[in-house]
């Protein structure tokens, strides 16, 4: 099935490859929503063949085998990924993480596809928009639009925008 390609006005969005495997190990969880909410339609999802290589990869991951994520599960959750979200055929490579190269396919796929967002738990990706870390300042000054959030403020953020939103936090502390 050919990937969406279609052009909205959603908001563009990159999902790391650890939000996809924390949904698949509990969709029930805040990864699970994020993940949901692009299912839905909700924001545009970008997917390059870099994070589609990552995807996998993961039933390789220990993680994965302990909990049974095999490769015909990631090959129907592919498959599933690609009928919502919009393939970015071409990522330049715009930018390369000063701390952790791998991570450099998020940043550059967000730039191909003009995101405004990155969702992740990595500390590395998470790191880009910390002014305390001197490693970051270039990716801050380079790209004032892109911002790279934790799963928690996604979603904090997504529930202030909708109709009726509480502003409750999903999981109180």
């Amino acid at each position: 099935m050919e990937p969406n390609s279609t052009t909205n006005t959603r908001e563009k969005v990159v999902f790391d490859c650890n939000i996809f495997l924390q949904f698949l190990l509990n969709p029930n969880g805040p990864a699970g929503r994020c993940v949901q909410i692009a299912l839905d339609g909700k924001v545009e999802l970008l997917v390059s063949d870099a994070v589609l290589d990552e995807l996998h990869d993961l039933p390789q991951k220990a993680v994965a085998i302990k909990f049974g994520i095999d490769e015909s599960t990631i090959t129907r959750f592919v498959q599933s990924l690609l009928q919502q979200a919009t393939y970015v055929a071409i990522v330049s490579e715009a930018f390369l993480h000063p701390i952790d190269p791998d991570d450099s396919c998020y940043v550059n796929l967000a730039l191909a596809g003009n995101a405004s967002l990155i969702v992740s738990r990595d500390k590395h990706l998470l790191g880009l928009n910390d002014a305390t870390k001197v490693w970051s300042a270039d990716f801050r000054s380079r790209f004032p639009n892109l911002r790279v959030v934790a799963v928690e403020k996604f979603l904090s953020e997504w529930d202030g925008r909708q109709p009726g939103a509480s502003g409750k936090p999903l999981h109180p502390s």
